[in-house]
Parts: structure tokens; sequence; C-alpha cells
């Protein structure tokens, strides 16, 4: 019977000092079946028999060689990376022995990375892919002509799908469509994957492993970006990872990306998160590291993430982008204080969503937009500013502000908005809640978690969130039985006993100029339309019984 070739692991786990090979003098690792490593002046390391197994201690810690030479003789040689292992080669990075010859493995656990500057390095990159039954994900290709083909062919048996993103039109176009406009080959080119390009598959079961094999990209690499100013979704374009290893979106160098939209001082990306329903995003600005929905600043290997375009041009990825992470294909510590992050979840199905308020910016504008999910029974919670709605909302210095805060129930059920990172605010911080239609008020700094009742078709113009003690709850405040909201472009009045109201309303903008003024409708709520500028009202209800005030905010969007 013949003997099996044993497997022989690098192990690297001394001190970090010790790990830059290049220092080892020449010399010969051999095994008894003639497995080997040759340590060679000029080359340093070269596997010339055996299959080998890299082992390093953390990302922090990679294994470091100078060059690696994996030569082609008559026998299999290889070098395998596993999943949460990771290999930089600073200088040359040789593989003679074909694509079989070096490979990167993944799993649940997170995957393996190599970084290197060699181009056109032959190479095996298996991702594998969570998910359950038919979920959606966005990837990318670490190697170069990656034919969509093999386990990547969408199966007309299960139906499931594979699309390119068509800034011009704004639709994903299908890969088995040839015919109707817009065509596969219109918006893709060819039936390979584009280097630095996402794509958007549907799978059916999980743990899935998809095999990306040829030559690996390094350097630069710069996609395409188009900006068509008539369709809807104008300036968004899907982008990808290009390289076998995690790239950082705050990398201070690396980035070209003069095309795209400066938002809060920062540019934006999106990912598509299946397991909860929704994009997470980061913007380069944000103080966190993980800014929402499970998505990190580290986008890893194969992830496809959309960016917006302010102009055609192009996304210009280099080498100082890459980086050895911690992560699965998609946790870590915000990097400042001062962060209020908001998760809602409901009991119709396991989709949610999540808000995070980043106070300190040197300007209260921008952050991250609301990019709302394709799913349409996955709720949907987001701030508004008057240029728009926001996963990720950048303010000024902490003090008294009020912050509109949306909600759209994806499905009719019971939801729970649940407030964390509380103790980055100091103790005599107010934190106030207010849900306008159910007319209450809740503390989060004394009961973080708020549960609530919503239907599809509720407004989604629903609660406020007010910073400081200026608005902290109390009896009157719980007592009064007027509700005024603002919804869409329209002050809202309602009493909430269910009786007609009777008396006045009177409308003023911010620098107190009385906008309006009308009598209140004979019944439990009155709708007034506004047709001044977006932003906030003070409204005042004058009653038979007493007056009653609110500010609002109006968009007229």
């Amino acid at each position: 019977m013949k003997k099996k070739r044993p497997i022989i692991r690098l192990l690297v786990f001394i001190l970090p000092a010790l790990i830059q090979f290049s220092s080892f003098a020449q010399g010969v690792i051999k095994a008894e079946d003639g497995a080997r490593i040759v340590s060679q002046a000029g080359s340093y390391w070269v596997l010339d028999n055996g299959a080998f197994t890299l082992t390093s201690p953390s990302s922090a810690y990679p294994v470091t060689m100078a060059n690696l030479t994996i030569a082609n003789t008559s026998v299999n040689t290889s070098l395998t990376i596993g999943p949460l292992n990771y290999l930089t080669v600073s200088g040359t990075l040789t593989n003679s022995a074909g694509n079989t010859g070096l490979v990167v493995n993944s799993n649940a656990t997170g995957a393996g990375s190599l970084i290197n500057g060699t181009a056109s390095v032959q190479a095996t990159v298996n991702r594998y892919i969570t998910g359950i039954s038919r979920a959606w994900h966005l990837l990318s290709s670490p190697v170069a002509a990656q034919a969509i083909s093999g386990t990547f062919t969408p199966d007309p048996a299960t139906s499931y799908d594979f699309f390119a993103w068509y800034e011009p039109t704004g639709e994903w176009v299908n890969f088995k469509n040839t015919t109707d406009p817009t065509t596969w080959n219109t918006a893709n080119g060819n039936n390979n994957f584009t280097a630095g390009k996402g794509y958007l598959v549907e799978y059916t079961g999980a743990g899935l492993t998809k095999q990306f094999a040829g030559n690996l990209n390094a350097g630069a690499v710069s996609p395409a970006l188009t900006k068509t100013g008539s369709v809807t979704y104008a300036g968004y374009n899907f982008a990808g990872n290009p390289y076998p290893s995690a790239i950082d979106w705050k990398a201070a160098t690396g980035w070209t990306r003069s095309s795209l939209v400066v938002n809060g001082g920062g540019y934006s990306m999106w990912i598509l998160n299946d397991a909860v329903g929704q994009y997470g995003t980061c913007n380069s600005a944000s103080f966190s590291t993980e800014p929402n929905n499970g998505v990190t600043r580290y986008i890893p290997v194969g992830q496809g993430f959309m960016v917006l375009a302010a102009s055609a041009g192009t996304l210009g990825m280099a080498d100082g982008i890459r980086i050895h992470a911690d992560q699965a294909y998609l946790k870590s510590t915000d990097e400042i204080a001062n962060i209020l992050r908001i998760n809602v979840a409901g009991n119709a199905n396991t989709y949610s969503d999540e808000i995070v308020i980043e106070f300190g910016h040197p300007t209260a504008d921008g952050g991250a937009g609301k990019m709302f999910s394709f799913y349409e029974t996955a709720p949907s919670l987001y701030t508004v500013k008057p240029d728009g709605n926001y996963s990720i909302d950048f303010r000024g210095e902490p003090g008294a502000v009020t912050i509109p805060l949306s909600f759209k129930a994806g499905a009719d059920g019971n939801y729970a908005l649940t407030a964390s990172q509380l103790e980055s605010f100091t103790s005599s911080t107010a934190i106030t809640l207010e849900d306008l239609k159910a007319a209450k008020m809740q503390n989060l700094m004394q009961n973080p978690s708020y549960t609530f009742s919503s239907a599809k078709t509720d407004d989604a113009a629903r609660f406020l969130l007010h910073f400081g003690g200026a608005f902290s709850v109390n009896d009157k405040e719980k007592e009064q039985p007027v509700s005024i909201y603002g919804s869409g472009n329209s002050v809202n009045i309602a009493n909430k006993s269910g009786v007609a109201l009777k008396g006045e309303a009177i409308v003023y903008n911010m620098i107190g100029q009385q906008v309006t003024q009308r009598r209140l409708d004979e019944n439990p709520l009155t709708k007034i339309s506004l047709n001044g500028s977006t932003g906030y009202y003070f409204v005042k209800v004058i009653t038979n019984e007493n007056t009653y005030s609110g500010k609002v905010f109006i968009n007229q969007k």
C-alpha cells in the first residue's frame, strides 16, 4: 500500500521579532519522505517538495517572508493558508506549481489572508459563504478573469440568479438575460468577473464554498464609475474587494475616491447583510469601527460593496488599503465616546435594522445615507435631516438637540427599539425617546428598550430623539392630552382622548415668524399642510381649556 505524504505545518507562535524569516541562515528543513523547505540567499524560502500548511498567531502577527517561491517539481508542492491565518510576502512571491500550488481557505469562522505585491501569481482562493435557504450575497473576485461558470453559474433547476448592477439604467441585470434590454453583455461586457466590481448572487443552502482560481490581483485596481443624471439611482455603483486579503475603508493611503460623493467629510459604502435583511454602511469619517448592521470598516475577501459617485470616473484601489483582519464574511470597539446605537427588531420575522448617532464631529452635517433593503418585509429605521435620510448621523458636540427618527414596519407586528452604548454619555445626559403616534415618552438612560406595535401603513415619521436635560420626562409631559407631530409636509394635531378639538393652532418658524394660523377641525385629528422649507417649526395649540406647544420637523421632499 502506498504511503501517504504527511502535511508539514509552518507553525509560527514565537515572538514577533523572530517572525521575519529573511534573517534566517541558508539551510534545508527536510522530512523523512523527502518533503522539504529550502532557505536560500536571494529567495529565502523555497518550497520544492511537499504539501505545507501555514499557521500564524493572529492578524496582528502574520507570518512575514521577504521572498517566497513555490517550485514546480515532479511531485506535488503546495502551500495552504488556512482560515484565520495570515501571510505577508514583502518581496517577490513566485508560484510555479499552478493554481493548486497556493491555496487560501475560509470557513464559518473567517478567511485566510495573503498580502503580497507581486502581480499575476497563480492561486486558488476558496470563499465560504454563510446564509440560509435562498440567501442573497454580494461577491467580488480576488483573481483576474474568473469565469462566471461552474459553481458560479445560475442553475435553472433551483432558479437562483446572478446579477450585475447597471447604473445607466438603475437596474440589476440577470446573467441569463441575452435578449431583453439591458442584456448581460451590455451590463458586464463578458462572462467573467471584472476586477474591483461587485455582483449580486442568490444561492440555495447554507455553508457554501465558492472557488476562485487564477492569477491573483495585486497593485492598482481601478473599476469604472458612472453617473447618469436621469435614473432613480444615479451615481450608485457596485464595487468589490479585488484582493486575497481584507481592505480597510478608512485606510489613510491607497484609496483614490475623488469621484465619490463627500458626505460629512468622508465617503460612504454599503454592504448587504442578508442575515438581518438590511444594508450596513460605513463612512470613512466615522468614529465607529463597526458602524451598523454588522458591517465594519474592513471589507472581507470576496466581498462586494456599493458606493455613490458624484461624477463619472474610477474608484482607485492600491496595496495600501490591504490589511489582515479577523472577521467573517461580512467585532470591534468604537474608537471614541458619545456614540448612540439604536436597533429595531420585531416578532414578524428575523430581520432588524440599526442606526448610529455620532456626536463630536467638526460639523453637524452628513453621515452615511440610508439605503433601503429590497426585502419588503424588513423593518427600516433612519434619522431625518434636511438633505435626506441617514443610517449613520454625524452631529456636533453633545447638547440640547431633537433628532427626527423614522420607522417603517416591513410587516405588521410588535417591535422593540433598543438603545446601546449609553455608557458613552455622562450620567447627567437625558436621552428621551418620544413616540408621536402613541403620545408616549421614555427616558432611554433609565430604560433603554421601548416596545410598540406598528403596521405597514403607519406614517414613518413616528419618533423624536431628545438630547439634553430640557427634554427629560416628567408627569406634566406624560399627561399632556394633545399630541403634536410632523409627517412629511404636514403638522398633525391629535386629541389623545379621541374627542374633537376646539380652538386654533399657530405655526412659527425657527426665528419666531408666524407661518400660518387656522381653526382646528371638528374631529380628533387636524392636519395643516405647510409650503415652507424643510426644517423645524414650533406649534402652539390654544383651546378653551389650555395652551399646548410642540416642535415638529417638516420635510418638503
